[in-house]
């Protein structure tokens, strides 16, 4: 049989739909209308479902994670809430920021966040946070038309914490007066970070009180959604979820976070759902640094001169390297601790150093640096290229104010730096002999934030 062409008269309705579906093509891609973020403080990947934990279920987040994309193997570059935040919401790496820990220099206005790019975009923009670490004057409040850390209670000042559905009822109170214009909102939550303060029906919901407090501000992310679909926003709206860093939860003898730089406190988890953004899961490496660039991205908004890149961009980018530090062992007069991880290897400088093969020692268990002294040198030049300013062993991380240092106290963190060792050794403490002290001052801690706070309420 063969097949031939006719000449054929189209009707005019017919052409106009070809030009206007051609023209629609031109076009691109939809660009997203509004950007929720939600930041979930001490959340570690490997206790979620979407990530393969069993028991019990996250109905919120599993339906972002099918709608959107789940990146498998997200890592924040410092286990500390101000420092991991700073990095997210500019694309840069903690050295270059000079924001090292909860108690030192706040975020410079040097920097340009991700709120100060979206408003100049001609979005409205409010964050509401759960806790005094991010209480305004810590520098993140840069682009927000409104940041609020929550009313004073019975006692003066930014309270300490606060639970999630109080974050989220004034979140969706604002939204309802604002969300006929563009808007970018950030929400950040707290209730994973020890010590647990959980509404009485989710105290003896599970055992483990951490898996609790992800049943409870799951059951919050839930709301933002019914609020999103209620207003017809869901389908123009970006909604990306990620941790801030991990927690041990005792892994490597670490009680909480802060210290080490194991995988539990720094693979974080991170999705992203909304209008051009694939449905999937990635594999590839992903980074917290990541997120401003990529977010910007779809916004039609080009980025320079930031250490992340575009996840979701067409054309491939090389494999990228994972930096991470703690500056924290420095509070305590220990020597502070930087990571690099570069494909199967990652790398721990420390007075002794380690060396973990994550493809077949994935949990961190097997020290190999003495089976590859090479890989270990070269991993430790290149480490040191990150932060070229600090001398190994050294960094300046300044110094919050004392109501600053008060209010994180409340919340373990120390924020008074350690006096030099007597008669003047450089010698330096590796914070793998001292993780046993760092957890009774962290409880001490705890124990003195709660009795405070008890008087509060």
């Amino acid at each position: 049989m063969v097949w031939r062409r006719h000449a054929v008269a189209l009707p005019l309705t017919v052409v106009l739909l070809v030009i206007a579906v051609s023209h629609s093509r031109r076009r691109g891609p939809e660009r997203p209308r509004n950007l929720l973020l939600i930041t979930l403080d001490t959340m570690r990947a490997d206790r979620l479902p979407v990530y393969g934990f069993a028991g019990f279920d996250t109905p919120a987040l599993d339906r972002i994670a099918s709608d959107g994309i789940v990146f498998e193997e997200a890592f924040a570059a410092v286990p500390l809430t101000l420092p991991s935040h700073a990095s997210l919401f500019t694309g840069i790496y903690p050295p270059r920021l000079a924001v090292r820990d909860n108690a030192g220099a706040p975020l410079s206005p040097e920097f340009t966040t991700l709120a100060e790019s979206l408003r100049r975009h001609g979005l409205r923009t409010a964050a509401f946070v759960a806790s005094a670490v991010l209480a305004p004057g810590r520098g993140l409040e840069q682009g927000f038309d409104l940041y609020s850390a929550g009313a004073a209670g019975r006692c003066p000042g930014i309270p300490t914490r606060r639970r999630a559905v109080d974050v989220v009822d004034e979140a969706t109170t604002w939204l309802r007066d604002h969300d006929s214009e563009p808007f970018f909102t950030w929400i950040h939550l707290f209730d994973t970070h020890r010590p647990y303060d959980l509404p009485d029906e989710y105290k003896d919901r599970h055992f483990d009180p951490y898996v609790a407090a992800i049943q409870y501000e799951d059951a919050q992310i839930a709301r933002l959604i019914t609020h999103l679909e209620s207003r017809d926003l869901l389908k123009r709206t970006i909604i990306v979820v990620a941790g801030d860093h991990g927690e041990s939860l005792g892994d490597h003898g670490e009680e909480a976070h802060g210290i080490f730089l194991y995988q539990e406190v720094l693979r974080v988890p991170f999705l992203m759902r909304g209008p051009g953004v694939p449905v999937g899961r990635s594999t590839s490496l992903a980074r917290l640094v990541d997120l401003t660039p990529t977010v910007l991205n779809l916004f039609g908004i080009t980025v320079s001169g930031v250490d992340g890149v575009n996840l979701l961009g067409a054309e491939p980018h090389a494999a990228p390297e994972v930096y991470a530090e703690s500056m924290y062992p420095l509070r305590f007069g220990w020597a502070p601790l930087r990571s690099l991880r570069a494909d199967r290897y990652k790398f721990i400088d420390a007075p002794r150093a380690e060396l973990y093969d994550l493809a077949t020692d994935p949990g961190e268990e097997r020290n190999v640096v003495k089976e590859h002294p090479t890989v270990a040198e070269a991993m430790r030049r290149r480490l040191r290229t990150f932060d070229p300013a600090g001398e190994p062993g050294t960094a300046a991380t300044g110094q919050a104010d004392k109501e600053v240092l008060d209010r994180i106290a409340s919340l373990g963190y120390v924020g008074q730096r350690a006096a030099s060792p007597p008669g003047g050794s450089n010698e330096q403490v590796d914070p793998k002999d001292r993780i046993a002290e760092f957890n009774r001052i962290t409880l001490m801690q705890w124990q003195h934030g709660e009795q405070r706070r008890a008087l509060c309420r």
